[in-house]
């Protein structure tokens, strides 16, 4: 669609808006890959910089926050395969993916993708992340309250 076309209906309005998001998760899912992947050839060390997050700030223009949660999900994705997929899908979004990642790196192996894709497909985003924290609760709370105790 060219920028300035203009949309004839709320649905269209609606579907092409909700198609364009899919879309964008997608080249962060692909974005994320990438950063895992440059963060192990260690590029960024022969370019002069501090770690592959530092360079993807400078050289990608995205925050430290960004930077650092695509190589998350980039390292974590051989763990959550069915979350890839429901990405791919539609059943979630790219906002979701980071939470499982994000939980995924927390607890280590004590990770149960089947326990949280069925949160993440029927809930939103940011409830799916309060649903994470009781996940990580469940799985060592003494580990969890320590964590708290830190903030």
């Amino acid at each position: 669609m060219i920028l300035a076309e203009r949309l004839c209906t709320d649905d269209q309005v609606a579907r092409e808006l909700i198609e364009t998001e899919h879309l964008i998760g997608l080249l962060q899912l692909k974005a994320s890959r990438l950063a895992a992947e440059l963060s192990a050839t260690r590029h960024w060390d022969s370019e002069g910089y501090n770690s592959a997050g530092d360079w993807m700030r400078f050289k990608c223009q995205v925050t430290n926050t960004v930077a650092w949660d695509r190589i998350r999900v980039g390292e974590e994705l051989h763990r959550m395969p069915g979350s890839e997929q429901a990405v791919y899908d539609g059943e979630i979004g790219y906002a979701h993916l980071k939470v499982i990642a994000r939980t995924a790196d927390v607890v280590g192996a004590a990770f149960d993708e089947s326990m949280l894709l069925p949160l993440a497909k029927d809930t939103s985003p940011g409830k799916f992340y309060y649903k994470s924290l009781h996940f990580r609760h469940a799985v060592d709370a003494n580990a969890y309250r320590d964590e708290q105790a830190e903030l």
